[in-house]
């Protein structure tokens, strides 16, 4: 009898052990799931720079970095504010430790229709090989402006994409190659490969491939808006996707060709939701995009202190919206509202999403229309929306003689929220959806269903500061960005997680 019991011991010990052996394995193929995230560390292969602007005497400033010892083919998208139409599209090439930069200033059109009108203008001093750009000056182009506001002014802000197409191998890599002498070693063969007869030219035979490998990632980007007459620099958070692309893919396309987009990311993500990762499958690529950029609340601070002449607003930004909404902003697909022709937006800017907003000060204070302060509970301010895929939000206080339209950007497609309440003059705004559809999934751990609810947004709050008591003669200026604070809703089978 002893020995039966042994043996059956023995018998639960190994089922226990290879039920935990199969838990793990499990857990270990999850983790080995690979699907775009948003990386924290600031590495990635795609980039998504929240905001543009050359508005206000401001300029934009953007590097993208090379740290890695491969050569690189890397698509950059410049994508107008109203409606995520490219207004910019160009392939740079860069050696192993190599670096591209470029600066977006204020310009004026010159082309056919649009002569005369206000535009943006695309400068760069760098050596490395961007075929068919005009570094001197490239303006931006009207061509793909195929609804909405057809006037040159609306491709003054924006938002920008940065693309890993894949690794560069063969002779173009000796060509972009820059030696000791800092110079790439032939950017006319990696141009003329693109031509009629050229190996990437696939008219005429070419395959877009020659010469590619694999993308993996590794990039890093930085981004800086300066207003060079007062002296201000805001430095703007970018967005870093990781594990984008499906495994060993090439995403190489020609130079002028944006349609390479959020849209070929691989059909999986790695979505954090209540201090848990959850592996999703979607549909589709723009979706498993729009799940890592979700966002149910807002959450942004201002600081309008009279003394310092406070001014805030915060960028909003919608990079996946165009691929839900219609021109007529009806039928849309989730997680945007099926009838998105918000009557507080402007037609010509496909509608917008209705938003509630809620206003703390620093002390806890909430904000009240009516100014009474009793009620224990914060009050709903009224309905507005957020129109567009680049939207700004800015803040007043109660003082009169206020400058309604917003002071940092200028941009035209804005509201702007009063505090209206006897309290301190900063705090922080919690902007909430109100017309939303969930977006579906598959968690992969369970094969359950997930909806995640809210929508794709990310975003970027500046400040403003002048200090009247310093020095005679000087202009104290500051200026300072921070990255707007999201918060998810998850549902998952049996309950929600936030």
């Amino acid at each position: 009898m002893k020995n039966d019991g042994v043996q059956h011991i023995k018998l639960i010990d190994l089922r226990f052990l290879a039920k935990k052996i199969i838990l793990i394995s499990g857990l270990f193929l999850v983790m080995q799931v690979e699907a775009v995230n948003v990386n924290p560390k600031g590495t990635g292969e795609v980039f998504l720079q929240p905001y543009y602007t050359v508005n206000n005497n401001l300029n934009t400033l953007v590097s993208v970095t090379n740290p890695t010892t491969q050569a690189k083919a890397i698509k950059i998208n410049i994508r107008e504010g109203l409606n995520g139409y490219s207004v910019l599209s160009y392939n740079v090439y860069l050696s192993p430790f190599d670096v591209w930069t470029f600066g977006l200033v204020s310009g004026v059109s010159t082309m056919d229709d649009f002569f005369g009108q206000e535009s943006a203008i695309h400068f760069s001093s760098d050596t490395s090989c961007a075929p068919f750009l005009v570094k001197a000056g490239h303006e931006f182009l009207p061509f793909e402006l195929a609804d909405g506001l057809q006037n040159m002014s609306r491709v003054r802000e924006g938002f920008i994409e940065v693309i890993d197409m894949g690794g560069i191998s063969g002779n173009f890599a000796s060509a972009v190659d820059q030696g000791t002498v800092g110079v790439p070693a032939n950017c006319a063969a990696l141009q003329s490969a693109w031509e009629s007869g050229g190996v990437w030219h696939e008219e005429s035979g070419g395959d877009v491939n020659e010469n590619l490998l694999s993308v993996t990632g590794g990039l890093v980007v930085e981004a800086n808006i300066v207003d060079v007459v007062e002296g201000l620099n805001f430095s703007i958070p970018v967005v870093a996707l990781a594990n984008f692309f499906a495994e060993d893919q090439i995403a190489h396309v020609p130079p002028s060709d944006s349609s390479l987009s959020l849209d070929a990311a691989a059909p999986k993500a790695t979505v954090f939701a209540n201090e848990k990762a959850y592996q999703l499958a979607f549909e589709s690529g723009i979706d498993a995009v729009s799940a890592v950029l979700m966002a149910d609340q807002l959450i942004a601070n201002y600081a309008l202190d009279t003394f310092i002449a406070g001014k805030s607003e915060t960028v909003l930004t919608q990079p996946s919206r165009r691929f839900y909404v219609t021109e007529q902003g009806g039928n849309n697909l989730p997680p945007y509202g099926s009838n998105d022709n918000n009557i507080s937006c402007n037609s010509e800017v496909y509608g917008g999403t209705e938003v509630s907003h809620l206003i703390w000060d620093r002390e806890s204070q909430f904000a009240n229309l009516n100014n009474i302060g009793a009620d224990p509970l914060p009050v709903d301010l009224p309905k507005s929306a957020v129109c567009g895929s680049v939207f700004i939000q800015n803040y007043l206080t109660s003082t009169a003689n206020q400058v309604f339209e917003p002071q940092i950007t200028q941009s035209e497609n804005y509201y702007s929220i009063s505090t209206a309440y006897d309290g301190t003059e900063n705090g922080f705004a919690v902007t909430s959806f109100t017309n939303t559809q969930p977006l579906l999934a598959v968690n992969m751990s369970n094969e359950e269903s997930v909806q995640l609810m809210g929508l794709p947004i990310i975003g970027v709050t500046l400040q403003k500061f002048t200090n009247a008591g310093a020095a005679q003669g000087l202009l104290a200026q500051y200026g300072s960005a921070h990255q707007m604070k999201s918060v998810l809703k998850l549902i998952v089978e049996g309950g929600v997680n936030r």
